[in-house]
């Protein structure tokens, strides 16, 4: 998968050699942040000049952009490949294979993943609010869509307003995810590179007390139970 921004000198490269590039930058802006980021050790780890690097990605924020982007493009393919395999199933069924997804996108992609929370705890890269905002608009349109389906299928109640339930559910999610890859942030509660089971317990509470406001509200009643 090629970056956008990669030049076109990049995009005529063998794949192999595109592949040395990108997982060089991809290790040095983890382990260091976009500031602190040297492209010199990106060139050493890759066997290139600085001039090739140069050549195939105009600047450091090119580069970077490249790498945020091929993060962008395989959340969205989890993203799809959840919600193919999922058409026609219940709502509850689709969010729970969205959350298992990021769990899932943790563990084979821990460097990406650092990054996107590099960015998220501190706008590390200059541009790096914009990046954050397109995420997130991308990923709440697609909740969005589910409960929009949701609500044809008449699976939650029809007062619900979409769009902000939706930035919740994002929100949530974010946050377990993030709570999943970092230690500090749920000290005690078996989230933290949880095993199997501990996520299972996770995942069934998060859902629950989503449906829990999101289910058809009977007649005459102002709680759902």
């Amino acid at each position: 998968m090629i970056p956008r921004s990669g030049t076109r000198v990049f995009k005529a490269l063998a794949a192999d050699k595109q592949q040395a590039v990108l997982q060089a930058a991809l290790n040095e802006f983890a382990l260091h942040g976009y500031r602190k980021a040297s492209m010199n050790n990106v060139v050493k780890a890759a066997g290139i000049s600085k001039g090739s690097l140069f050549q195939y990605f105009k600047t450091k924020q090119a580069l970077f952009d490249g790498v945020v982007g091929l993060a962008e493009s395989l959340a969205r393919s989890y993203l799809r490949e959840v919600r193919d395999r999922t058409a026609g199933t219940p709502l509850r069924q689709r969010l729970e294979r969205i959350l298992r997804a990021g769990f899932f996108f943790i563990d084979e992609q821990p460097l990406l993943a650092r990054i996107y929370f590099q960015l998220l705890r501190s706008g590390d890269a200059p541009f790096g609010s914009q990046q954050i905002v397109t995420l997130r608009s991308q990923a709440q349109e697609f909740l969005a869509d589910l409960l929009r389906q949701g609500l044809v299928a008449k699976e939650i109640d029809p007062s619900v307003d979409v769009e902000r339930v939706a930035f919740l559910i994002n929100s949530l999610f974010e946050t377990l995810l993030m709570a999943y890859y970092t230690d500090f942030l749920a000290p005690g509660l078996d989230l933290y590179q949880g095993n199997s089971e501990d996520l299972d317990h996770w995942v069934e509470t998060t859902l629950e007390m989503i449906f829990r406001g999101l289910r058809p509200k009977k007649r005459g009643t102002t709680e759902i139970r």
